[in-house]
């Protein structure tokens, strides 16, 4: 009987071994990655749907966060009588995301006001935390603002506020699809996210969930007529807000729009992990502004724009290079053109000497 001997390997056979199995490798690789990547917005999304107010933990070392979750060194209890508040409320661009506490906007906003008024009795309290909107802010405010006497409420309204906000008022109220989310986040997600992939040639995301899939921004790439019904929402959280401020605290209520770096210049965060997401100085970038204009003679409330202040402030860069938050000298910039704004409105006439007018 014949012994049979298998042939060695050719060099080219070798290299193609070696070739398929990093192939396989590098795809093993991405699957996982990828995988990673969707259980983790997954799993964001369960903990948003399980916990829409997601506000921060009290105590928190690592946040600076007071016994109420407010990011604060300082708790209520240390108001006096003759102190001067303000209850500064947003998201991420007012809590200060990638910023130490005294650099936060209310911070810088105080210190600014301390000095001015050569007064320590100002307190700019920060009621921002990160992926906040109105009718968050108006839900922390109906339980805590009392608690800080305030007498004075601001709010910056970011971009990102125009989807987030409608999205947590259709889960506050639980209906449709949203009330499915309640029940089966994880399902429902795995669903949007096929309806996100296929909404530019279907609309289907848009026609389900009420917005358009593929980004936070969609409302600065598209005319304004594709989401009144979004600023529309959020103003009606505004008013809301103006209410209760009246209604219950009887202080005044202020409303800033702040703009993102790319509704004013293609110069700022090079390099941020949002790239793509957003047209820099687009046909449609400026149509929130474009909404509260018309809003604006009618509205009880100031609506002060920021967007003159920033394109033409000398301040560079004011934005960090990675990512879209104000650096240290855009917050610093942004607490002295809310300063300015409050002043040149009356909102500190309270506090005036003769020397001061």
């Amino acid at each position: 009987m014949e012994e049979t001997t298998e042939k060695p390997l050719t060099r080219k056979r070798k290299w193609q071994f070696i070739a398929m199995a990093a192939v396989f490798f590098l795809f093993l690789l991405w699957l996982t990655k990828a995988t990673i990547t969707f259980l983790l917005a997954s799993q964001h999304w369960v903990d948003l749907v399980n916990d829409i107010d997601h506000r921060m933990s009290a105590n928190d070392k690592k946040f600076h966060t007071n016994s109420d979750g407010i990011r604060s060194g300082r708790e209520a209890t240390s108001i006096k009588n003759n102190d001067f508040n303000i209850i500064f409320l947003g998201d991420s661009f007012v809590y200060g995301f990638l910023l130490q506490t005294q650099m936060a906007p209310p911070r810088q906003l105080e210190k600014i006001a301390r000095k001015r008024f050569n007064n320590k009795n100002i307190n700019v309290w920060n009621f921002g935390w990160t992926s906040s909107s109105p009718i968050l802010s108006l839900r922390l405010l109906q339980d805590l603002g009392d608690k800080y006497q305030p007498d004075l409420v601001i709010i910056a309204l970011d971009m990102s506020d125009y989807r987030d906000d409608y999205f947590y008022r259709q889960m506050i109220a639980g209906e449709g699809i949203y009330g499915t989310a309640k029940k089966h986040p994880r399902s429902t997600y795995l669903y949007k996210q096929f309806l996100d992939k296929v909404d530019g040639s279907t609309g289907w995301h848009k026609d389900v969930f009420g917005y358009s899939g593929g980004g936070g921004y969609f409302v600065a790439r598209e005319p304004l007529e594709e989401n009144r019904h979004l600023f529309d929402a959020i103003y009606d959280s505004l008013n809301q807000i103006y209410q209760h401020t009246q209604n219950e605290l009887d202080v005044p209520f202020v409303v800033f729009i702040p703009p993102r770096h790319w509704q004013y210049t293609d110069k700022e965060s090079p390099n941020t992990w949002e790239a793509g997401g957003f047209d820099a100085m687009g046909p449609y970038a400026l149509e929130n502004y474009r909404y509260f204009d018309e809003k604006r003679a009618t509205t009880p409330y100031p609506l002060i724009s920021l967007l003159e202040d920033f394109q033409n402030t000398d301040v560079f860069p004011t934005t960090f290079d990675k990512d879209s938050h104000w650096n240290k000298h855009g917050a610093r910039f942004a607490a002295e053109r809310v300063f300015f704004h409050l002043l040149e409105n009356g909102y500190f006439s309270s506090l005036q000497t003769d020397n001061d007018i």
